[in-house]
């Protein structure tokens, strides 16, 4: 019987037919989803009971979902965050877990300068005047002479930091296991949490996660900060407490808040009172939707799949 492969990324067969055949051509029977969003669990519960992988987007995989995949040997997160997935259930169960460091920075890296000039310039307001016939002059900072603040340097934090080159900014940035090399290269100036939020006027988040780093911008940090700051993020929505933003975004205390992530998603109005207000921009989740990504991701998720269920090691094994 033919290994059954499930594809829970919506379009994965549209933005990566390279990966998408890949798999094909080992001869699993492979089941795509027809959603435009990540399934519920209640709609994946039925889907999983007999797969041998999945190609995980953001869907719940927990205990009771790999409680009801008994055949489930792997699972590779199309992306690189991992707090959708179980880790220390999929070790009880005894699932291989993979992801894509990495693969997905540059464009996650493109979407947050476009986020932070959107703030800076206040373009989307911009737009919607003179689209409605006011044609007014409004006057801003500029990013020259700025100092710039990144919160995590990782990938996509030392490639923000290599566009900022041309800016003609000053950049701190802070990390627990900070890249001096790196750093250096592109005139980085490492420093603690404390000095990047109370030194900054654009601050980008950009770390993973983790229960340091849930609720790290709060009331307490946010105290810290230069008034009319501008954050750009995007982390996972869970770094920052969204309350704690909204008073301060009211309040004056930030000026700006632009983001590519929420506590809740699919965010709207009624869920994410941020939405609300006329200082923040908010996008979809949509850093990482590029058409060179969405093919890496693939191949590079294909491929894991394919390892683990021929009996070899998958590359960015996490479980």
């Amino acid at each position: 019987m033919a290994k059954k492969v499930l594809i829970a990324k919506p379009a994965f067969k549209k933005f990566s037919p390279t990966g998408y055949q890949m798999l094909l051509d080992q001869g699993y029977d492979v089941i795509t989803t027809d959603l435009d969003r990540d399934y519920f669990l209640e709609e994946l519960l039925p889907l999983v009971g007999d797969i041998d992988g999945c190609i995980a987007n953001c869907e719940p995989w927990g205990e009771e979902a790999m409680s009801a995949a008994p055949k489930l040997k792997i699972l590779a997160r199309y992306g690189t965050g991992m707090n959708s997935v179980d880790t220390e259930a999929a070790k009880r169960h005894g699932i291989m877990v993979t992801n894509c460091p990495g693969v997905n920075a540059n464009a996650v890296a493109e979407h947050v300068i476009a986020l932070m000039m959107g703030a800076v310039r206040d373009l989307v307001h911009l737009n919607d005047m003179t689209k409605q016939g006011l044609w007014k002059n409004l006057t801003f900072h500029e990013v020259a002479g700025a100092t710039v603040g990144i919160l995590g340097f990782g990938a996509i934090g030392r490639l923000v930091a290599k566009k900022l080159t041309g800016f003609d900014c000053r950049v701190l940035a802070y990390d627990v296991a900070p890249d001096y090399e790196v750093g250096d290269q592109y005139h980085v100036s490492f420093t603690s949490f404390e000095k990047v939020m109370s030194q900054s006027d654009i601050i980008f988040i950009l770390v993973p996660l983790l229960p340091d780093t849930e609720n790290m911008i709060n009331r307490e940090s946010l105290k810290l900060v230069k008034p009319g700051v501008i954050f750009v993020t995007d982390a996972r929505g869970e770094v920052v407490d969204e309350e704690a933003m909204y008073d301060a975004l009211v309040g004056g205390q930030v000026g700006f808040f632009a983001s590519d992530v929420f506590v809740h998603e699919p965010a709207t109005p009624e869920n994410t009172p941020l939405l609300k207000l006329p200082n923040v921009i908010a996008t979809s989740h949509n850093g990482a939707e590029t058409y060179e990504n969405l093919e890496k991701c693939g191949i590079m998720t294909a491929q894991q799949i394919i390892d683990a269920l021929e009996g070899r090691e998958p590359v960015n094994r996490r479980v």
